[in-house]
């Protein structure tokens, strides 16, 4: 089988540009590559491996985990099974703290709930001059963020373990901002999730009975280790701002801002710490 041929047969059961991206990570051709090279023969075992990957992909396994890597605002990063897959919903998080962050000298920069680190990774590389800690329980999870802080040397601060425990390491009045993409997915709604994100890990995704654990811990344990005058910022699931906002004021956060995605969702959320 041709090249051309194999991928007329990838896009009769994917979308173009996953048939892009499987026949470049199996050939190594990639766009213009794939349109130069496509009379050449596709190899037995790259055939093989493509229908592997076309098998996995009909079954609802997740591409980014297929091809081992994926992009966030511009950089890539290694990602695999046991650790969140990036995704464009987080840029409005990131994009929501940087003007104020431009405004810091050095800030000082504490991101809970790491995953691969494509938050502490994304505003460290804005901002060289910052001082970036990352936080992460996950075993899995941290292998792919020091993979990635290595892979685009970043130098950041990690810290492994439970948010829940280690709040007392950190000083009060220390940090300038601290940003969280948590698990915000109640419990019921984990049992109705696509195929696709099934097979991320549920620690990265779920946020107990009404998806709200892990805002409740963050503001009640660290909203202290900010200075006064400091930031928190939140990724939001879909109809919680409200209540994140309530948590919030009662902490004595003021100035408290939404910030909407593509489908006019509140995705982020933003407060000045003054008490």
């Amino acid at each position: 089988m041709i090249l051309a041929e194999m991928k007329n047969k990838l896009s009769s059961e994917l979308n173009s540009e996953e048939s892009k991206s499987i026949i470049e990570m199996v050939t190594g051709f990639d766009s213009m590559g794939q349109i130069l090279n496509s009379k050449k023969e596709v190899s037995k075992e790259q055939e093989k491996e493509i229908f592997e990957i076309l098998n996995k992909r009909q079954n609802g396994y997740p591409l980014q985990y297929i091809l081992g890597k994926w992009s966030f605002m511009g950089n890539d990063y290694f990602i695999g099974e046991g650790v969140l897959i990036p995704r464009d919903d987080t840029e409005v998080v990131v994009s929501s703290v940087i003007p104020y962050l431009r405004n810091i000298d050095s800030p000082k920069i504490l991101d809970l709930c790491s995953g691969s680190g494509i938050i502490p990774i994304t505003l460290k590389k804005m901002f060289p001059g910052s001082e970036v800690h990352a936080l992460e329980l996950s075993e899995k999870a941290i292998v792919y963020l020091e993979k990635n802080i290595k892979f685009h040397n970043c130098n950041i601060i990690l810290h492994k373990g439970d948010l829940n425990l280690l709040y007392k390491d950190f000083e009060d009045g220390y940090f300038d901002l601290i940003i969280s993409n948590p698990p915000y997915i109640k419990q019921e709604d984990m049992l109705t999730l696509q195929e696709e994100v099934k097979s991320e890990p549920t620690m990265a995704l779920e946020g107990g009975v009404t998806g709200l654990d892990f805002y409740k811990a963050i503001v009640s344990k660290y909203s202290s280790k900010l200075k006064i005058g400091g930031m928190l910022s939140f990724e939001l699931g879909e109809n919680q701002f409200d209540d994140v906002k309530a948590m919030m004021t009662e902490k004595g956060f003021v100035n408290i801002k939404e910030f909407l995605d593509l489908g006019n969702i509140q995705r982020a959320i933003n407060g000045t710490y003054l008490l």
